[in-house]
């Protein structure tokens, strides 16, 4: 009876052993790619201000290749200032381009489908190869993920909801969409995405992906709560006001990213 249980001991131990040194790796990636994130945005002079925020400033010349984009829609504001924003995007370069709305949101959809500039949406029939990737004005890959936390909610009740959200946002980036930029501004529902991308770059399954977060511009000298717990992890934090920015220096500060309308002179 004693070998046996000493086997099953000597078994328990190097399972031990072998759990501690994957989380010891795992904490150690951790560390490694916030301090490289922290000191990519170091390089960048944080100073610099540019009159029309694009994605592809701060990561010019990275490849050739278009990157497949996810960008999370939240309702009312945020979905407009998304949209103006994506009016300033190279379609050429960042393509397909894949939405995430919350399951409760019944306004997003409507604002892309009746959005203006053609969209390179990635169309489903290229999973099977009968055609490539076109612009077109369909919704043909909208992702719905819950809400994490409601207008309203309680934090408390909160804490559920977002563990639920996360596990959606964990399957659908991870193993669905595998994107090469994450691209949010602000909304409850773009949290999980932005965390998911992040684990995935800490365990390799897609160590190039980047995450971009541009602080909604009714932010004047505070950052909304999605804005404080991301700030660590985006490769790429912009804000809109001066109080801001020099409250949090690693931003890069715009002026503004919602293009203006030309006036016509008569």
């Amino acid at each position: 009876m004693g070998a046996p249980k000493v086997y099953f001991q000597e078994k328990f131990a190097c399972l031990n052993s072998l759990v501690f040194l994957l989380v010891l790796i795992f904490v150690a990636r951790t560390v490694y790619l916030l301090h490289s994130v922290r000191k990519t945005r170091q390089m960048k002079d944080p100073r610099t201000i540019t009159r029309h925020f694009s994605p592809s400033a701060p990561f010019a010349n990275t490849t050739a290749k278009p990157l497949k984009t996810l960008i999370v829609l939240g309702s009312g504001g945020h979905t407009t200032e998304m949209l103006d924003l994506m009016k300033n995007l190279n379609l050429d370069r960042y393509r397909p381009i894949v939405f995430v709305i919350a399951t409760t949101d019944t306004t997003s959809l409507q604002r892309v489908q009746a959005y203006q500039r053609p969209i390179p949406l990635h169309d489903k029939n290229d999973v099977v190869g009968n055609r490539s990737n076109t612009y077109i004005t369909s919704s043909e890959q909208v992702y719905r993920i819950p809400r994490s936390r409601e207008v309203g909610q309680s934090y408390l009740s909160s804490i559920f909801t977002t563990f639920y959200s996360f596990i959606f946002a964990f399957w659908l980036v991870g193993f669905q969409v595998k994107p090469d930029l994450v691209l949010v501004n602000g909304p409850g529902t773009c949290l999980p995405i932005a965390v998911s991308a992040f684990f995935f770059r800490i365990v390799g399954m897609k160590p190039s992906a980047k995450i971009i977060f541009i602080e909604s511009f009714c932010r004047v000298t505070s950052l909304s709560l999605t804005g404080k717990l991301l700030y660590p992890i985006a490769d790429l934090f912009a804000v809109c006001w001066e109080k801001l920015h020099e409250k949090y220096p690693l931003t890069y500060l715009v002026t503004s990213f919602i293009p203006r309308k030309e006036v016509k002179q008569n």
